[in-house]
């Protein structure tokens, strides 16, 4: 049975830098982002300790349910984990303080003290609309590495969707008036901030009130006066959406954070209300919990060519084993038709079958050998693609209440390989641990 680690620091576990000096413990995180998953540590401590760390494999990250009412996702996060790959993931003067901590052992400490992430990365960009059990990108490279760079942009792409896809539906509710972001420039810290902002503009929010994700990101800046001056101040130009009052076509209207701004927008546009902006100040608040993600081992180095993991290895209770590609099928019309889940390997089907006449690869290369081969993209481009493509899906999956089921499938050799994992994983003895 693995067993649990459980220290109790004081209040810092303080590292030191190259001259000596004591490095903030705030600092930490920020320039060692594979030390935040502790958890992720202690995996690719099983994997030194098991010889497996320089197997070449491959983990593939895909949602495995949307939250209610939610007929779509629009993907976020990735595009801004690119820059991971312009500076280093973990500052060498850290690892002994995680090491006390986390209680790793001496090999794993002096491979994360060199660590050179030779990965590769293919990824949808961000603005693309994804669907639950279909892929949205793929790490590769040694075990070790290929791992904890999964765990992190699972992490990242799963809070990002969930806001980009937040404000999504908010737009959509809107009916064209403008949303603005309101809530990133309350998040906790400045990090933080920008990937609420740009999770939110990919989204598809019109503005933001946060001054630096403007400056940053290319975001228009757009925002009015709160404080309240009385009689004799000036007439304020934001509205509390609570009694439902009349506004102006050129007032902006605040939503409120914390409550459910979905459902005052909705009944406020059912209202015949019209507004310049809503402010929107909870969308930092949206439920990651409900867009739970899968981060699966699909594919191990076995004598110099990629083969199926063996069905003991990995911590998903239903893999999927096979290195895959997602193909988006559209009809003449450009309207989105089926996504087909193919093993990378195989033919892909013909349009023709699913009653489309075009097919196209959502994925990219993204990263080769640990270098990025192309900088993020602007956020302002994944906006105009979340929109645009939300355009061209079926009307009734943009519901915001009881939406269609958009058409995704697996290829027959796909659901072979699925199904003979199932059969093996059925006839292991049970162990824990």
């Amino acid at each position: 049975m693995a067993r649990s680690r459980n220290v109790t620091p004081g209040p810092c576990i303080a590292a030191v830098d190259k001259d000596g000096r004591a490095l903030p413990c705030g600092e930490m995180p920020h320039r060692s982002p594979l030390l935040l998953d502790g958890r992720a540590l202690l995996d690719a401590d099983r994997l030194l300790s098991a010889k497996l760390a320089d197997r070449r494999a491959s983990f593939e990250l895909s949602f495995r349910a949307a939250p209610p009412h939610t007929g779509f996702l629009v993907v976020s996060g990735l595009e801004s984990s690119l820059e991971l790959f312009g500076r280093p993931l973990i500052d060498p003067a850290a690892v002994a303080a995680a090491q006390s901590l986390v209680g790793f052992s001496d090999a794993l400490a002096q491979r994360l003290a060199h660590l050179v992430p030779a990965i590769d990365l293919d990824a949808v960009p961000d603005g693309t609309l994804a669907f639950p059990g279909a892929p949205i990108a793929t790490v590769e490279g040694p075990f070790l590495e290929a791992s904890l760079l999964a765990s992190l942009l699972r992490a990242a792409a799963r809070r990002a969707t969930a806001i980009a896809t937040r404000t999504a539906r908010l737009h959509l509710a809107a009916a064209g008036d403008p949303v603005i972001d309101g809530s990133s420039a309350h998040a906790a810290g400045a990090e933080a901030s920008m990937r609420v902002a740009r999770a939110a503009y990919v989204g598809g929010a019109s503005a933001t009130t946060n001054v630096i994700a403007a400056m940053a990101l290319g975001v228009p800046f757009r925002a009015s006066p709160g404080l309240v001056l009385g009689p004799t101040g000036p007439s304020l130009e934001t509205t509390v959406v609570d009694g439902w009052g009349a506004l102006d076509t050129d007032d902006l209207a605040d939503l409120g954070a914390g409550d459910d701004e979905e459902a005052m927008l909705l009944e406020a546009k059912r209202r015949g209300r019209r507004a310049g902006g809503w402010i929107a100040r909870g969308l930092d608040d949206a439920e990651a919990r409900a867009l739970p993600m899968r981060c699966e081992l699909v594919a191990l180095e076995q004598g110099g060519a990629w083969g199926v993991p063996p069905a003991d290895l990995g911590d998903e209770a239903a893999p999927r084993p096979g290195r895959k590609m997602v193909v988006r099928y559209t009809d003449n019309a450009g309207r989105l038709v089926a996504d087909v889940v193919h093993l990378m390997a195989e033919r892909m089907r013909s349009p023709q079958d699913l009653g489309a006449t075009t097919l196209t690869p959502l994925s990219r290369p993204r990263v080769r050998q640990g270098r990025a081969l192309e900088r993020p993209e602007a956020p302002s481009l994944g906006r105009d693609r979340s929109i645009a493509a939300r355009a061209t899906l079926p009307e009734a999956v943009t519901y915001l209440r009881a939406p269609a089921s958009y058409r995704v499938e697996e290829s027959a050799a796909v659901t072979a390989q699925r199904e003979a994992a199932a059969r093996a994983r059925a006839h292991m003895p049970f162990r824990k641990g």
